[in-house]
């Protein structure tokens, strides 16, 4: 278990997180949990938090780049999920077209999308080394080895049961939230278009497989009994699924 006051998720889009967040929310009381600019389910925004409110907060969860924890006095660990690059762009593409603000994608080919909007440009690197200009690949490799723990969406049931084993968390079974719908597989994407999305990703296809020997490392470091245990959560699992 973390022995650090803030845990805090670093929820990169489309990467299973809306899923992850409810289940993180529930291991915290109300007041102890800050997550997207809301407090006790009303909206208020990060600077509008007196001292006194930041320091009973425990945890924080939302789409922010690493540094949120400078907003905080407590000491700190963050927790995160990486998805397959080209997966991950696909998914965000066509969840967005349909996302208010996002009316310009309604016309806009996943080609151009790719070719276009920053967003699909080594988004997962963005966030992780907290830079949008220059994201830097080795400083975000250098922040995941710190990480209390990194998830992989791909093994979504796997990474939740290695959370729970490093932060002492309670319930884990849950149903998935947020699931992009009407989208083509990835098969029904023209090569072309693949390959134009791993060009702009280049970044995050490279962060993408050492998150996975990270991953691999923790799973690897369970016992015979704990692995036992993480067969039988994955059957409770697939019966809710």
């Amino acid at each position: 278990m973390s022995n650090h006051d803030l845990t805090v998720f670093l929820h990169i889009p489309k990467t299973g997180g809306t899923t992850l967040n409810q289940i993180f929310r529930k291991q915290y009381q109300i007041f102890e949990f800050f997550d997207h600019d809301s407090l006790e389910y009303k909206v208020i925004k990060l600077d509008q938090l007196t001292e006194e409110q930041k320091k009973q907060i425990k945890a924080v969860a939302g789409h922010y780049s690493y540094g949120i924890h400078e907003e905080f006095s407590q000491s700190f660990t963050y927790f995160t999920m990486l998805r397959d690059p080209v997966n991950r762009v696909i998914s965000l593409y066509y969840f967005l077209r349909d996302y208010p603000g996002y009316e310009r994608l309604q016309t806009m080919s996943l080609e151009e999308y790719v070719i276009k909007e920053d967003e699909a440009h080594n988004g997962q690197t963005v966030l992780i080394s907290g830079s949008l200009e220059n994201p830097d690949l080795e400083k975000a490799k250098e922040r995941l080895k710190k990480f209390a723990m990194v998830g992989i969406t791909e093994k979504f049931n796997e990474s939740l049961f290695l959370l729970q084993k490093t932060f002492d968390w309670k319930d884990i079974l849950y149903r998935k939230e947020n699931i992009t719908m009407n989208r083509p597989s990835r098969d029904e994407i023209p090569t072309d278009v693949i390959n134009l999305i791993k060009q702009y990703n280049s970044l995050d296809i490279e962060l993408y497989e050492f998150a996975k020997k990270l991953y691999q490392e923790k799973l690897h470091s369970l016992s015979p009994d704990e692995q036992a245990q993480l067969e039988k959560y994955i059957q409770e699992q697939s019966l809710l699924s």
